[in-house]
């Protein structure tokens, strides 16, 4: 009877100690909530997450513009915080990029057209500067068509140094007169201003400086200003040819609207 007794005792010790090890391995072996392998559900959530970050932020690779018939594209390669400082051209299939920095503000104007009159395409990128209230300055870039090496651009201050003449005079206090001469032709009028406080001589320059195209031909839009704050007086509307020996487009035609006031 105390055999028994004592055999029912180590018998039940045996079953405890079996009974507590599987209860520590199913512990061991089972995983924390939300910290161990996913769940369907979660794995789900996951790939859902990561799609919503990718379709946030997507790549520079995005965004691009083109020509009219998709000649040429350009594609930005560096974003900072207002501009854009790195692009790449692409000119039906060849690439190049350039350091160019321009306004994220505004789009750019790409044309594929023959600006330098011998029978073949450039690809031609108008990048804006900066734009604001009586202000627009545009930069012109002119690449050949077949291996994207830049044509060089005669700018509007070479321009106005070699071909433009202006002349400031106060008549009295509210009162200009307004005296321009350029390629041959001049043009004299007054100007009113409510209240003259500035000095000045010459008319200024480079507040407005817009570029666009006309047919086959670049036409640039130069703004000429009085005052501090500008008060535009007229426009000098010039057009270009190419200069063979320097492989440089140059002013061509010069036409001077004022705008009577």
């Amino acid at each position: 009877m105390v055999i028994n007794k004592l055999a029912l005792f180590t018998a039940s010790i045996l079953m405890f100690g079996f009974l507590v090890g599987c209860s520590k391995d199913q512990t061991m072996n089972s995983q924390p909530t939300g910290t161990g392998t996913p769940t369907n559900s979660q794995v789900t959530t996951d790939s859902q997450q990561k799609a919503h970050v990718d379709t946030a932020e997507p790549s520079l690779d995005a965004k691009s513009w083109a020509s009219e018939n998709k000649e040429v594209k350009l594609t930005p390669v560096k974003e900072g915080q207002y501009s854009y400082e790195s692009v790449t051209v692409d000119v039906n299939g060849v690439k190049k990029t350039f350091n160019w920095i321009f306004s994220t503000l505004e789009d750019p104007r790409i044309y594929y057209k023959d600006v330098t009159d011998d029978g073949k395409e450039e690809a031609v990128i108008v990048l804006n500067k900066g734009k604001g209230t009586g202000l627009n300055i545009d930069e012109l870039h002119v690449l050949d068509g077949t291996d994207l090496s830049e044509i060089k651009v005669q700018s509007y201050q070479e321009i106005v140094a070699d071909q433009i003449e202006t002349g400031v005079t106060r008549k009295n206090d509210q009162t200009l007169a307004i005296k321009v001469k350029s390629q041959g032709k001049e043009h004299q009028f007054d100007y009113q201003v409510a209240g003259i406080h500035f000095k000045q001589d010459k008319l200024s320059f480079g507040g407005v400086v817009y570029h666009w195209m006309k047919n086959q031909q670049i036409v640039t839009t130069l703004g000429a200003s009085v005052g501090i704050s500008p008060q535009y007086i007229g426009d000098f509307q010039i057009t270009y040819r190419l200069d063979n020996a320097n492989n440089k487009l140059i002013a061509d035609q010069i036409r001077f609207e004022p705008v009577h006031r």
